[in-house]
């Protein structure tokens, strides 16, 4: 049997006391996986943000009168406006009674890079630069293959095969603006009391089919049109430090949208060509259990500049 002395036991008891009293103290961490409707405020802004880095429209798959070939490289800069949300719509927390950090981008820019494969198809990869900007750090890769499926001199129809996966990360829920207010206040309803390190996955797989063609009188103009079909699969993960501990509750929507987009690309040499599209996609929302559905879409300019190296 082993015997402590007094001074020991004294010992022992105080940090039995101190364990206790810091598990009694300990940050209480609220989690839950909550699956989101796809017309509801929160599905409605995963699936926006999701939108607005589809691979849609830019660069038909084939010029007319232009073939690419098998081990031809592009290079790209893609520059996609995203449109800045008012208070309304920017409502989506608590299921829209709770207006997030929703408006820190103001433009989506990110390199794409188009390799020739063999029959006709070519291979597409497109990546924001994974740095923080913004207050925002992305780590989101799109990819896809396109092809000519019907290819005349002055006329091509093709179609294109894309996806994403990765997500961004930022304080959406508990921004710098909201900390200098109490918790559980009108401008701090979350009960924040520190950043948000909020992830949000914008994950997606669709098709794509568009036609393009060349104005006799501007050979170096071509108008195109395309028409897209997309499976959305995101989710948002919390993680907020609010006065009652930590949220770490997980949300995630799944649904199907179309999109739809206009524009042209012009030559500027025989390499280098500028490109401009006008997109557009109807996104559903019930604001609340009142309402009903109202379609409150995504329309957008973009814009890319490409070059052939060979």
């Amino acid at each position: 049997m082993i015997r402590f002395s007094q001074k020991a036991r004294g010992l022992l008891l105080a940090g039995i006391a101190c364990g206790a009293a810091a598990g009694a103290f300990a940050q209480k961490v609220f989690t839950g996986k909550v699956h989101e409707t796809f017309d509801s405020p929160e599905g409605w802004a995963l699936k926006y943000f999701t939108s607005a880095t589809i691979m849609s429209g830019l660069q038909p798959p084939d010029m007319p009168g232009e073939h690419r070939q098998f081990g031809s490289v592009n290079l790209g800069f893609e520059s996609d406006w995203l449109p800045e949300l008012n208070a309304e719509r920017a409502r989506v927390g608590f299921s829209g009674h709770k207006q997030e950090d929703l408006n820190k981008v103001p433009v989506v820019l990110r390199p794409v890079l188009r390799v020739g494969l063999p029959w006709q198809f070519t291979a597409f990869a497109a990546a924001p630069p994974p740095w923080e900007a913004f207050g925002v750090t992305p780590r989101l890769v799109a990819f896809g293959l396109e092809r000519p499926l019907v290819r005349r001199e002055r006329w091509t129809l093709g179609w294109r095969a894309s996806g994403q996966v990765g997500s961004v990360k930022a304080a959406f829920t508990c921004p710098q603006q909201v900390l200098g207010f109490p918790a559980g206040s009108p401008e701090n309803p979350s009960g924040c009391v520190g950043l948000s390190a909020d992830t949000a996955s914008l994950r997606y797989g669709g098709t794509e089919i568009q036609a393009a063609a060349r104005i006799p009188k501007v050979r170096r103009l071509t108008p195109h049109v395309a028409l897209g079909y997309n499976y959305i699969n995101s989710s948002f993960q919390l993680n907020a430090p609010i006065k009652q501990g930590l949220d770490r509750t997980f949300l995630w929507t799944a649904g199907n949208t179309v999109t739809g987009s206009a524009g042209a690309s012009y030559l500027l040499t025989n390499r280098m060509a500028l490109t401009v599209d006008a997109f557009y996609t109807p996104l559903f929302i019930r604001r609340d259990n009142v309402g009903g559905r109202v379609n409150d879409g995504l329309f957008n300019v973009r814009a890319l500049v490409s070059y052939t190296l060979r």
